[in-house]
Protein backbone atom coordinates (compact mmCIF):
# COMPACT_ATOMS: atom_id res chain seq x y z
CA UNK A 1 0.00 0.00 0.00
CA UNK A 2 2.64 2.66 1.17
CA UNK A 3 4.47 1.86 -2.46
CA UNK A 4 1.36 2.77 -4.28
CA UNK A 5 1.03 5.87 -2.20
CA UNK A 6 4.42 6.74 -3.24
CA UNK A 7 3.74 6.11 -6.78
CA UNK A 8 1.04 8.23 -7.12
CA UNK A 9 2.45 11.26 -4.95
CA UNK A 10 5.03 10.79 -7.91
CA UNK A 11 2.91 10.99 -10.59
CA UNK A 12 1.07 13.80 -9.49
CA UNK A 13 4.10 15.75 -8.56
CA UNK A 14 3.88 17.60 -11.61
CA UNK A 15 0.63 18.68 -11.44
CA UNK A 16 1.48 20.65 -8.08
CA UNK A 17 3.87 22.83 -10.57
CA UNK A 18 2.09 25.66 -11.57
CA UNK A 19 5.06 27.36 -13.58
CA UNK A 20 5.83 31.27 -14.26
CA UNK A 21 2.48 33.27 -14.99
CA UNK A 22 2.10 36.34 -16.15
CA UNK A 23 2.19 39.64 -13.48
CA UNK A 24 5.68 37.76 -12.01
CA UNK A 25 8.91 38.74 -11.83
CA UNK A 26 10.88 37.16 -14.60
CA UNK A 27 13.56 35.69 -12.65
CA UNK A 28 17.53 36.89 -13.04
CA UNK A 29 20.14 34.43 -15.22
CA UNK A 30 23.26 34.61 -16.12
CA UNK A 31 24.63 32.19 -18.78
CA UNK A 32 27.41 32.27 -21.71
CA UNK A 33 26.39 33.80 -25.60
CA UNK A 34 26.78 31.51 -28.81
CA UNK A 35 29.04 31.08 -29.96
CA UNK A 36 31.65 33.80 -27.98
CA UNK A 37 30.66 32.34 -24.70
CA UNK A 38 30.30 35.51 -23.14
CA UNK A 39 28.69 35.98 -19.90
CA UNK A 40 25.47 37.38 -20.35
CA UNK A 41 22.22 38.12 -17.71
CA UNK A 42 18.61 39.07 -18.09
CA UNK A 43 18.89 42.48 -16.39
CA UNK A 44 21.62 43.17 -19.54
CA UNK A 45 18.48 44.50 -21.13
CA UNK A 46 17.00 45.98 -18.17
CA UNK A 47 14.71 49.06 -19.39
CA UNK A 48 13.42 47.23 -22.66
CA UNK A 49 10.63 44.92 -23.75
CA UNK A 50 12.33 41.45 -23.60
CA UNK A 51 11.33 38.49 -25.78
CA UNK A 52 12.96 35.21 -23.74
CA UNK A 53 12.70 32.03 -26.31
CA UNK A 54 13.71 28.77 -25.12
CA UNK A 55 14.29 26.19 -27.32
CA UNK A 56 16.40 23.29 -28.47
CA UNK A 57 17.69 22.27 -32.17
CA UNK A 58 15.61 18.78 -31.89
CA UNK A 59 12.45 20.54 -31.46
CA UNK A 60 10.57 20.84 -34.87
CA UNK A 61 8.26 24.10 -34.17
CA UNK A 62 11.73 25.81 -33.44
CA UNK A 63 12.85 25.27 -36.94
CA UNK A 64 9.40 27.18 -37.81
CA UNK A 65 9.95 30.19 -35.12
CA UNK A 66 13.27 31.26 -35.32
CA UNK A 67 12.94 33.22 -39.28
CA UNK A 68 9.55 34.57 -37.81
CA UNK A 69 11.39 36.00 -34.72
CA UNK A 70 14.47 36.80 -36.79
CA UNK A 71 11.92 38.93 -39.24
CA UNK A 72 10.38 40.34 -36.28
CA UNK A 73 13.18 41.42 -34.53
CA UNK A 74 14.55 43.41 -37.77
CA UNK A 75 11.02 45.33 -38.27
CA UNK A 76 11.04 46.38 -34.05
CA UNK A 77 15.15 47.01 -33.78
CA UNK A 78 16.67 46.70 -30.46
CA UNK A 79 16.54 50.00 -28.72
CA UNK A 80 13.14 49.37 -26.66
CA UNK A 81 13.41 45.55 -27.54
CA UNK A 82 15.38 42.30 -27.53
CA UNK A 83 14.78 38.66 -28.55
CA UNK A 84 17.45 36.51 -25.86
CA UNK A 85 16.84 32.93 -27.41
CA UNK A 86 18.13 30.62 -24.78
CA UNK A 87 19.06 26.68 -25.82
CA UNK A 88 18.47 23.94 -23.52
CA UNK A 89 20.92 21.55 -26.12
CA UNK A 90 23.51 19.73 -23.83
CA UNK A 91 25.66 19.44 -26.65
CA UNK A 92 27.34 23.51 -28.00
CA UNK A 93 27.40 21.51 -31.12
CA UNK A 94 24.25 20.98 -31.74
CA UNK A 95 23.33 24.71 -30.94
CA UNK A 96 25.67 26.00 -32.91
CA UNK A 97 24.78 23.73 -36.23
CA UNK A 98 21.02 25.04 -35.94
CA UNK A 99 22.06 28.76 -35.51
CA UNK A 100 24.24 28.25 -38.86
CA UNK A 101 21.38 27.57 -40.51
CA UNK A 102 19.47 30.87 -39.46
CA UNK A 103 21.77 33.34 -38.21
CA UNK A 104 19.51 35.32 -35.71
CA UNK A 105 21.30 39.18 -35.23
CA UNK A 106 20.08 39.03 -31.66
CA UNK A 107 22.10 37.46 -28.62
CA UNK A 108 21.45 33.71 -28.27
CA UNK A 109 22.29 31.97 -25.17
CA UNK A 110 23.38 28.40 -24.06
CA UNK A 111 21.60 26.57 -21.09
CA UNK A 112 23.26 23.02 -21.59
CA UNK A 113 22.18 21.87 -17.67
CA UNK A 114 18.65 22.99 -17.93
CA UNK A 115 18.90 25.37 -14.37
CA UNK A 116 17.45 28.55 -16.34
CA UNK A 117 14.99 26.40 -18.14
CA UNK A 118 13.99 24.81 -14.89
CA UNK A 119 13.64 27.83 -12.96
CA UNK A 120 11.54 29.17 -15.19
CA UNK A 121 9.33 25.46 -15.62
CA UNK A 122 9.74 25.44 -19.34
CA UNK A 123 7.00 22.80 -20.24
CA UNK A 124 7.49 21.74 -23.62
CA UNK A 125 9.45 23.60 -26.46
CA UNK A 126 9.54 26.19 -27.62
CA UNK A 127 8.15 28.53 -24.27
CA UNK A 128 8.97 32.04 -24.87
CA UNK A 129 8.47 34.70 -22.35
CA UNK A 130 7.61 38.22 -22.83
CA UNK A 131 8.42 40.96 -20.24
CA UNK A 132 8.09 44.02 -19.74
CA UNK A 133 10.40 47.17 -19.10
CA UNK A 134 9.96 46.84 -15.39
CA UNK A 135 10.83 42.93 -15.68
CA UNK A 136 7.38 41.67 -15.16
CA UNK A 137 6.29 38.86 -17.13
CA UNK A 138 3.75 39.88 -19.29
CA UNK A 139 2.62 36.81 -21.28
CA UNK A 140 3.70 33.20 -21.71
CA UNK A 141 3.77 31.33 -24.81
CA UNK A 142 3.82 27.79 -25.57
CA UNK A 143 4.76 25.89 -28.89
CA UNK A 144 4.80 27.61 -32.45
CA UNK A 145 1.85 27.65 -34.87
CA UNK A 146 0.40 29.73 -37.57
CA UNK A 147 -0.44 33.19 -36.83
CA UNK A 148 1.25 33.09 -33.64
CA UNK A 149 3.95 35.93 -34.43
CA UNK A 150 0.56 38.16 -35.02
CA UNK A 151 -0.09 37.94 -31.54
CA UNK A 152 3.58 38.07 -30.12
CA UNK A 153 3.75 41.25 -32.35
CA UNK A 154 0.73 42.70 -31.00
CA UNK A 155 1.25 42.12 -27.29
CA UNK A 156 4.92 43.61 -27.64
CA UNK A 157 4.03 46.75 -29.86
CA UNK A 158 1.14 47.07 -26.93
CA UNK A 159 4.06 47.20 -24.27
CA UNK A 160 6.18 49.55 -26.77
CA UNK A 161 3.40 51.91 -26.82
CA UNK A 162 2.15 52.52 -23.11
CA UNK A 163 5.72 52.55 -22.14
CA UNK A 164 6.96 55.03 -23.98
Amino acid sequence: MSRLLCCLLICLLPLLSHGLEVGETAPEFELSSLPNQTPMELQDFAGKVRYVDFWASWCAPCRVSFPELIKLRAEMGSENFEIIAISVDEKTEDATRFLRRFDPQYPVLHDPDGKVAERYDIPTMPTSFIIDRYGQITMVHTGFRDGDIEKIRTHTNSLLAEES
